[in-house]
């Protein structure tokens, strides 16, 4: 394979091998590994959308970082994916991850007997309970329900220990999340590659994960690494202005989130073995499954 790109408007030549010698750090450790590494940058560069990304580095720590989880950055998949993002006129490629892939993440930990999201429409939130939980009324009739306007969304889990947490947001509370932490959205309205509903269940979810559930090593890259411009070592959240929020600690070498109080949703009452494979077939089957989860 030839692992050497050149960028021809820029003259720029980039050593794909070259680079990984410099940013692995031993990460990944076996040639399998790096030669997935190496078909995913090349994807990424020969990618239309990212043809234009100046600084072709951020392109390759997107891919190194989706190789490291093991998820696949093909966009119809939905478990992560790299997109072009402009900072004062430079061109880079910014990393983000979706709810199917912190699912995945979530199960490989081998710590989730259960993990379920979805929307919740007009009539079906019937009682927030904060001691028993939340109450929810579930239209039976899928026609009936698909016109049904969506108010909320809901994400639940269920430890293998038994611990059961589950979290609701409103339309409302997961537009004014948008707002505050993605200028993206906040100037368009829109999302690049992902649509609202796609967004808020992922919001909704590592909300729920973050502050209740075991975040294992990967679930933390993945958090860490999500909406930033990765160059090697380096993360640069800039579509994310309020990301000083979050205080990032060290405690017994992992990484713990603070939160603050008036940042998180109201409504939330108590009550990870892998199957990834390298077959496309399989990887879709997964996430059909995954886009077909309902709570019970």
């Amino acid at each position: 394979m030839n692992n050497q790109v050149i960028d021809t408007n820029k003259k720029y030549e980039l050593n794909i091998s070259k680079w990984i010698q410099q940013n692995n750090n031993g990460g990944l450790t076996n040639p399998k590994e790096i030669q997935r590494f190496k078909s995913n940058a090349l994807a990424l560069i020969n990618n239309q959308s990212l043809k234009a990304v100046n600084d072709k580095n951020t392109i390759l720590a997107s891919a190194y970082q989706a190789t490291l989880l093991e998820l696949p950055l093909e966009q119809n998949f939905g478990y992560c994916w790299v997109v072009p993002y402009s900072n004062k006129g430079i061109l880079q490629a910014q990393f983000q991850m979706g709810y199917k892939g912190y699912i995945q993440l979530a199960l490989r930990s081998q710590q989730y007997k259960d993990i379920n999201i979805s929307d919740v429409r007009d009539g079906e939130l019937k009682k927030v309970d904060r001691i028993k939980g939340i109450k929810f009324n579930w239209i039976q009739d899928e026609n009936l329900r698909l016109k049904a306007k969506v108010v909320g969304y809901v994400a639940s889990f269920k430890l293998k220990n038994g611990f059961y947490k589950e979290l609701y947001m409103s339309k409302e509370q997961v537009e004014q999340h948008f707002l505050k932490y993605s200028k993206t959205y906040a100037k368009n309205k829109k999302f690049l590659v992902s649509d609202f509903d796609s967004m808020a269940l992922k919001t909704v979810l590592t909300q729920l994960l973050r502050k209740w559930g075991i975040m294992s090593v990967d679930l933390q890259q993945a958090y860490e690494a999500d909406q930033a411009v990765l160059n090697g070592q380096d993360k640069d959240y800039i579509d994310n202005p309020n990301s000083n929020s979050y205080e990032l600690k060290k405690e017994n070498k992992e990484k713990t989130i603070d939160v603050k109080a008036n940042d998180l949703p109201l409504f939330e009452n108590e009550s990870i073995n892998k199957v990834f494979t390298d077959e496309e077939e399989d990887l879709l089957r997964q996430a059909q499954e995954i886009d077909n989860l309902e709570l019970e």
